[in-house]
């Protein structure tokens, strides 16, 4: 008898017009896996309608939400309200429905698509603030940021992928292969990597936003409050 299971899956990560933020139901029937619905957003603070999209998936007959069996999350590297927001929503998510939830990297999801050999160096960038990457790749589980300019680049011949990799292609060396196929994972490939991970055990009650750099803290334009007395 054929396994069917519907997987909740939600990418805050990121806002760009190559990688906007989704929403997605996913239905597992045996070995395929359906999109049943999704909701893309690249506006300012998209992740923090998910709940809506979500809400519109039910009242639009899609599902119900007793049905989801498991939840797949980005947690990074990207936005820190994007993240915060889609992941707060999980595990809100898990609680009230009492399912499995599994975090995924930007990376780490995209990285079993491409055909090459495990040998083989992938690069993951991701575009930040203020003219700075963040890159991932399948032989480390560190990521690291990079000003633009001053990236250090492997030796070795390496593929590059990511919706960061397209705005800073002309910095790339000759040994760097571009992949333009992927610039982001989209819903089956979260669904597909989430649902393997939780064959194998690897659901989580805790999940954390994966920050690289600090979040940005700025004092109000006139000044603090002085302290009460």
């Amino acid at each position: 008898m054929n396994e069917r299971k519907i997987i909740l899956v939600m990418n805050g990560a990121s806002s760009s017009e190559l990688a906007p933020n989704y929403i997605a139901l996913v239905e597992k029937q045996g070995d395929q896996y359906l999109l049943l619905a999704e909701e893309k957003t690249t506006l300012k603070g998209g992740p923090e309608r998910f709940p809506i999209y979500f809400q519109s998936f039910i009242q639009n007959g899609m599902i119900a939400a007793d049905q989801i069996d498991l939840i797949a999350v980005m947690v990074g590297p990207g936005s820190f309200t994007g993240l915060r927001a889609s992941i707060a929503f999980a595990l809100g998510m898990q609680v009230g429905l009492n399912c499995p939830v599994i975090g995924l990297r930007r990376g780490e999801v995209l990285f079993p698509f491409l055909s090459l050999k495990s040998t083989q160096l992938i690069w993951h960038v991701t575009q930040a603030r203020r003219g700075r990457v963040f890159v991932e790749t399948n032989q480390s589980s560190q990521v690291i940021a990079y000003n633009e300019g001053e990236i250090a680049f492997p030796d070795k011949a390496f593929v590059v992928m990511g919706e960061g990799a397209v705005r800073i292609a002309s910095q790339f060396p000759q040994h760097a292969e571009i992949c333009y196929q992927y610039h982001e994972a989209d819903s089956i490939m979260m669904a597909k990597l989430a649902d393997q991970y939780d064959r194998e055990n690897k659901s989580t009650n805790t999940l954390y936003p994966l920050y690289v750099d600090p979040p940005e803290a700025k004092l109000p334009q006139k000044g603090l409050r002085k302290a009460p007395i």
